[in-house]
């Protein structure tokens, strides 16, 4: 193997040179801390879920009541992937660098070329993984965000409200042309507006309605299915509800990702796990914590969203 080290010849060298480094904000928006030990890939870390409870009348009593059973459920994190960069160099080459004075300062980009990528690589892992644990989506597809307004955030917030999350530590982390368009607002721009200069003269956003906002070069674009005509069966189903039974109509297929409504519900369900073929009457499944409206015992159509890019709103 040979490296080819042309461009670092000692007349033009130029120490100069910073490696870029793309926005990466999920990866710190996110909670990486389980435990001290190491998880070799493959391995799944899970994480438990406890049911939701009832409440029901209490009774006075000379003696305790036994309490009501729970099961318990996980949510399975998943390590797929272990990464590297490699490099090599000679003696020869090493010798030349050397001459030039430039053999620390060629390390130090490698290194930092090589942490990059790894950065990235993480980066689009977490992002895929984000997408794939939504729950529910607002706004309209193909449609970068905060065009005017904050109503993206408001209304993230509102569903993570909904969902019962935790508000206390919030963040939400967009796309660079999300992120120009929050620049933009007056909120950002007009010290009256936002109250102080710091984000106008910086660049760097402050909190907005309690979200920690950041941007990622690796926010992806979903391909929706291809169904078309598909509906529920007419059993009907209760707030909550997760998995659905399709009745045997329509043609194409529901994608896990894949985000859809169905008739007489405004909500917007990401799929968890999708069905190749709606004709064939299967099952889909939609994210936690389910339907927010009660279907009645009839079909309802299902209206699946074009294919989009999305920003993630999420509680660490």
């Amino acid at each position: 193997m040979a490296n080819t080290l042309t461009a670092l010849a000692p007349v033009g060298y130029s120490a100069a040179k910073k490696v870029a480094a793309e926005p990466f904000g999920l990866i710190d928006a996110i909670n990486t801390s389980f435990d001290d030990k190491g998880v070799a890939v493959g391995d799944t870390i899970k994480v438990p879920v406890a049911p939701t409870r009832a409440a029901t009348d209490f009774t006075p009593a000379a003696t305790t009541a036994a309490g009501t059973d729970a099961t318990a459920t996980t949510t399975d994190v998943l390590i797929t992937a272990s990464k590297k960069t490699s490099w090599n160099i000679t003696g020869e080459q090493l010798r030349s660098l050397e001459n030039a004075q430039a053999d620390n300062t060629w390390f130090e980009q490698l290194l930092m070329q090589g942490m990059r990528v790894l950065r990235n690589s993480a980066e689009a892992e977490a992002w895929a993984a984000g997408i794939a644990g939504a729950s529910r989506a607002y706004g309209t597809a193909g449609t970068t965000p905060f065009a005017s307004t904050l109503a993206d955030l408001t209304n993230a917030r509102k569903i993570l409200q909904d969902n019962g999350a935790p508000l206390a530590d919030l963040h939400y982390v967009c796309d660079t042309n999300a992120g120009l368009n929050l620049r933009n607002l007056g909120v950002f721009q007009n010290a009256y507006q936002a109250g102080n200069e710091q984000e106008r003269r910086t660049g760097r956003f402050l909190p907005q309605v309690g979200f920690n906002i950041a941007e990622s070069a690796q926010v992806s674009t979903h391909t929706a299915g291809t169904a078309s005509g598909a509906t529920t069966d007419n059993t009907g189903y209760a707030i909550g509800t997760t998995t659905l039974t399709l009745a045997s109509a329509g043609t194409g297929t529901i994608l896990a990702g894949d985000v859809i409504t169905f008739a007489g519900d405004t909500n917007k369900y990401v799929v968890v796990t999708g069905d190749a073929d709606v004709s064939n009457g299967g099952t889909i499944t939609i994210a936690a914590p389910g339907l927010r409206v009660a279907m009645s015992a009839a079909t309802k159509a299902i209206t699946m969203i074009a294919t989009w890019t999305g920003n993630l709103a999420l509680e660490r």
